[in-house]
Order: C-alpha cells, then structure tokens, then sequence
C-alpha cells in the first residue's frame, strides 16, 4: 500500500537554532532607558570615555539604587518617567522599571572598562552565560537566578537583581537594561509575571547558530 501524500516526507528537517527573541521597546520605559544610556553621548559612552560628568552620573545612579525612585534629586534627569496629571502619591510601575534598570546599569558598569549595556542581551540569556552548561553549572549563579525569577513583588525582585547584577558585573556580562526597564514594567502588571518568566525561558533557551 502506497502512503498517502499527506505522510511522505517533504525534505529534510530545518536544524537552525530557535529564532531569538526580539527586542520591543515600550516608549516609556524601555526606549527611555535605551535612549540615556545608548549611542555615542549616551551615559554609558560618557562614562567610558572617562569623562567627569559621566563618571559623577554613575556614582549618583549606584548611591539611588537601594532608594526610593525619586529620593535623591541629582538622578532625577536620569530616572525620571513623565507622569500624567493624575497620578497618586506613589511611584508608577514605570517610575520603578526605570528607576530600577538605570541604577543597576550604575551598579553593572563600576569600574568596568568595558559598556555593560549591550542591547540585545536579555536577563535569560545573561543568566545562562553565567550559570554556565547544564553540567557545569555555577551553584551560586543557580541559585541567585532561581531566587530572582520565582520572586513574588517587585521589591522582592529588585532585591535579588542587585545581587544578581554584581555576579554579572563580577563576570564582566553585558546585559540589556533597557529590555530589564520593560520586563520591571511587565512584572508589576497583574497576571502578567508569568510572561516575564517565559520571556526569561526563551531567553536563556537560545542557542546563538555559531555556537
């Protein structure tokens, strides 16, 4: 009996690597965060090319980045996040993102000589690059990332992102703080923090095709 055409085989199966994640930036934070730190007199260009300003801007975002967005005022014109009218007495879900992704670019980027904003690079993927293959995983990488991405509020995860971002810093990992803006931003909607997490999954699950 002859197989139907519907079961032969139509030629051989594509062995290309999963597709990666795009990078969609929400105007008003991720675009935001990109713009101040990105380009040739973006922070981060500033800071590498040593120049005193720069350097002063980094040191205040790393003093912001265990406070309260808008506590210390000589961030504010790099964490601020325009506001509609009506906004009450505490901070939005962007003025946290932001906050949040351009103080940890502060903490990410201390003395290294290298930019450690690299777009692109999500948290999944700079967490795999850290923890390292399947069977020679990093124990403590583990166990900071597992702690990070099971976190339950946006304070919890902020906490553990600060200890993750000094492993990365440690390990001179780039990552994207403009993704993380809108991924903060994601987490805090309701129901939406298992997005973020399979986001982080496909994330890590990527195999660049020249590896």
């Amino acid at each position: 009996m002859t197989q139907p055409d519907s079961d032969a085989p139509t030629g051989p199966q594509s062995t290309a690597p999963p597709q990666k994640p795009r990078r969609r930036l929400k105007a008003d934070a991720g675009q935001l965060v990109d713009k101040r730190l990105g380009g040739k007199n973006g922070l981060q260009a500033r800071y590498l090319r040593n120049e005193s300003q720069g350097r002063a801007d980094v040191a205040a975002l790393r003093k912001a980045a265990s406070r309260a967005p808008g506590d210390l005022p000589e961030v504010w014109s790099l964490s601020a996040v325009p506001v509609a009218s009506g906004a009450g007495d505490t901070p939005t879900r962007e003025e946290i993102a932001v906050h949040t992704a351009m103080t940890l670019y502060a903490v990410h980027q201390q003395s290294r000589t290298e930019g450690m904003f690299q777009p692109g690079v999500g948290l999944g993927q700079a967490a795999r690059d850290l923890i390292g293959p399947h069977d020679q995983e990093n124990p403590s990488a583990r166990a900071r990332f597992n702690a990070l991405v099971t976190s339950t509020t946006v304070n919890e995860l902020r906490h553990h992102l600060r200890s993750f971002i000094s492993q990365l810093r440690a390990r001179s990992i780039p990552l994207d703080h403009a993704m993380l803006a809108d991924d903060l931003v994601d987490f805090q909607r309701p129901g939406s923090a298992k997005d973020v997490r399979l986001r982080w999954s496909r994330q890590y699950g990527w195999i660049p095709a020249a590896d």
